[in-house]
């Protein structure tokens, strides 16, 4: 398995836009199928109820606690590297088959009661050295694997800080996305506000267009209404001067 396939299982690496909720019940459901590591256990085996006395081949190690946070060692990681050593197992007995045999006679003796480092190193040393494998070649190997745990660790390393900056960027994207969002509606709102400006000095043109229509439309008629009289006086004065007129003529 892959950096970041492993990193996704885990949980570290969120594939989607989903809610912490979702993502906390995957962590767990996760946590419960990780498969706990072979070689390189971190609790006793064999007892569950260990002494200082007892074996357990399992080195005590100290917690990181760097930058204020107290982390617990994870078993899922110790079995990722622990995946990537048997891959890169070297041929022939070595410290690898060493690890392996060491523990499954821990187990055997401690199912048997006997359970002393010592005799359980010593058995394992013997069954090595009867096929010719001595100590010396068991530390020479073992630091090779040491360097292979190195080279695989600084894979890591980078492999993690490449998938950090790969995650920073997406949500740059995200953000910027959000931003541009946030700028268009806020330009569409401004363009809006400027319509609605125009419209509004519009309208209020119109209105006023409209008040001087009236009262222009009513100085209007007031004028035909006086043409109305004056015209009708005028024919009543003329219809008048005729009938007198008339009336002078029919006396002569």
């Amino acid at each position: 398995m892959g950096l970041i396939d492993f990193l996704k299982k885990q949980g570290f690496i969120e594939e989607g836009s989903g809610n912490k909720e979702k993502t906390s019940r995957s962590e767990n459901s996760q946590q419960a199928d990780t498969v706990p590591p072979t070689y390189f256990p971190i609790t006793d085996i064999g007892n569950s109820t260990s002494s200082s006395a007892e074996p357990s081949f399992v080195t005590p190690l100290k917690q990181n606690t760097g930058a204020g946070v107290n982390e617990q060692l994870d078993p899922s990681f110790i079995k990722f590297f622990e995946d990537e050593l048997s891959k890169a197992n070297f041929p022939g007995l070595d410290y690898f088959e060493f690890r392996q045999l060491l523990l499954k006679t821990q187990q055997k003796m401690a199912a048997k009661g006997t359970a002393s480092p010592e005799v359980i190193l010593q058995t394992v040393l013997m069954s090595f050295e009867a096929q010719d494998v001595s100590p010396a070649k068991l530390m020479d190997a073992a630091r090779k694997y040491k360097e292979v745990l190195k080279q695989k660790n600084s894979d890591f390393l980078q492999g993690a800080e490449t998938e950090k900056s790969n995650q920073l960027q997406k949500r740059q994207k995200v953000l910027e996305s959000h931003t541009d969002n946030i700028q268009r509606i806020q330009s569409q709102l401004q363009q809006l506000e400027l319509q609605k400006q125009q419209l509004d000095e519009e309208m209020k043109k119109e209105k006023t267009e409209l008040e001087v229509n009236k009262t222009l439309g009513k100085e209007g008629i007031e004028k035909i209404e006086r043409a109305e009289r004056l015209i009708a006086l005028a024919h009543d004065y003329m219809q008048s001067t005729i009938d007198a007129d008339i009336k002078r003529l029919q006396t002569v």
